[in-house]
């Protein structure tokens, strides 16, 4: 995550705001602010300047540049819900439920793809584990030569 912005208390509901935020998610800033720029929703208008906030607040690193940034997460979760009232027939009341949102937008950088000069092949070495190595030993008979045979080896090999 490079930088994020958080846009709290906002009046529109999540759920509504959750169907334009999915458009936009993984894309690049750039195509994402396209997108929300032609949409006509209130919760693209308030994306918008989220996204703008984050893209800004990424800027404060040294060498960033907005091509390379992308859409890592994006959500909208619930805040409080402002509770209001309407008259209805018969002397009743209604409850209108007026749903805020918190939205959050986390930007990272897309990392170009470095090609390697040569790729080196490199032997696989076979590992065994000491258990394989003495069922493997077991297995085999061992060829004890005599003392006498070894020394006679030895001494040929010195002249």
């Amino acid at each position: 995550m490079i930088s994020k912005a958080i846009g709290k208390y906002l009046r529109v509901s999540p759920r509504k705001t959750r169907l334009v935020a999915g458009v936009i998610r993984g894309r690049q800033v750039d195509e994402a602010l396209d997108i929300l720029n032609s949409t006509n929703k209130k919760s693209a208008r308030l994306l918008v300047k989220v996204l703008n906030s984050a893209i800004s607040n990424a800027k404060r690193f040294p060498n960033m540049q907005q091509e390379n940034l992308y859409i890592s997460k994006i959500f909208a979760d619930g805040g409080p819900t402002l509770k209001r009232y309407r008259a209805e027939p018969m002397g009743r009341a209604s409850v209108l439920r007026k749903k805020t949102s918190h939205i959050t937008i986390e930007l990272d950088m897309k990392v170009p793809k470095i090609q390697p000069k040569e790729a080196k092949a490199t032997p696989k070495v076979a590992v065994r584990s000491k258990r394989a190595e003495k069922a493997k030993s077991s297995k085999e008979p061992k060829a004890t030569k005599p003392a006498k045979v070894i020394k006679k080896k030895a001494q040929k090999e010195k002249k």
